[in-house]
């Protein structure tokens, strides 16, 4: 299953790195330094979508339904993505980020990391944006997840309130992140990690390995599929602290 940088570096037939340079202006340096500075922001932005049932399954929508995406990340002889598909790059980086502002200030933060200009970076962010969504779900395709995909998409109507618990009852996804709601608000967390799917992600994110449990395809099917969303490799802690600090800063209810 791949990561983050593994994604990246099979975007475009293993050509992402070299277009994005051209793409920029950039050394080939300087865009992997770029990349390096970004991804962790990109994994904490999608990570956060496992904390709410409407945000990860509008995610799923973006992964079944970008064509976009899939183009930017398979089309080898592509530069990045066409002019007329930037706004569906940017709707992706809102999806994941969240906010104009967290994408501003992620921008900041990496060209601190990076030596790279904040603007060349606010520039690629969406483009970084459409070939991560296009390679999670050319990943999860090949794992067989694409029907699960389908039910994220589809098999929870967005709403507030109770509107997914009143669906439990005719589906399973549904129930199965009702259950893990449950003991999210039970107070089972591991490692600190809180949430809508804490008890199913906790030891993916670095937790506290809970007792085994009976095999669950359903489970078995989310954890793969989020499990793409690791950066693959470590930060470096005070960056890390300050990516943190930007979500946590702008997206706090």
């Amino acid at each position: 299953m791949m990561n983050l940088f593994e994604i990246m570096q099979a975007a475009q037939g293993g050509n992402a790195i070299n277009n994005l340079s051209n793409q920029f202006g950039l050394s080939q340096q300087q865009t992997q330094s770029a990349l390096e500075a970004l991804l962790p922001a990109f994994s904490m932005g999608l990570k956060n979508q496992t904390q709410s049932p409407d945000m990860f399954s509008q995610l799923a929508g973006m992964m079944m339904n970008g064509q976009a995406s899939q183009q930017a990340f398979e089309d080898a002889n592509n530069d990045g993505i066409p002019d007329h598909l930037q706004q569906e790059g940017n709707q992706v980086l809102g999806q994941i980020f969240g906010s104009k502002d967290v994408s501003r200030a992620v921008a900041q933060q990496a060209s601190l990391m990076s030596g790279v200009s904040s603007s060349v970076l606010k520039a690629m962010l969406p483009v970084v944006a459409s070939m991560i969504m296009g390679g999670l779900f050319k990943g999860a395709s090949n794992q067989g997840l694409g029907g699960l995909l389908g039910q994220l998409a589809q098999g929870m109507m967005p709403g507030a309130g109770g509107g997914m618990v009143a669906q439990q009852g005719n589906n399973p996804l549904g129930g199965l992140l009702g259950g893990l709601l449950g003991r999210g608000q039970q107070g089972a967390q591991q490692g600190g990690m809180g949430g809508l799917l804490g008890g199913l992600l906790g030891s993916m994110m670095g937790g506290a390995q809970q007792q085994p449990r009976q095999a669950d395809p359903m489970q078995a099917g989310l954890e793969a599929l989020t499990n793409m969303f690791g950066t693959g490799r470590q930060m470096q802690d005070q960056h890390q602290a300050n990516l943190q600090t930007i979500f946590d800063a702008f997206l706090k209810k």
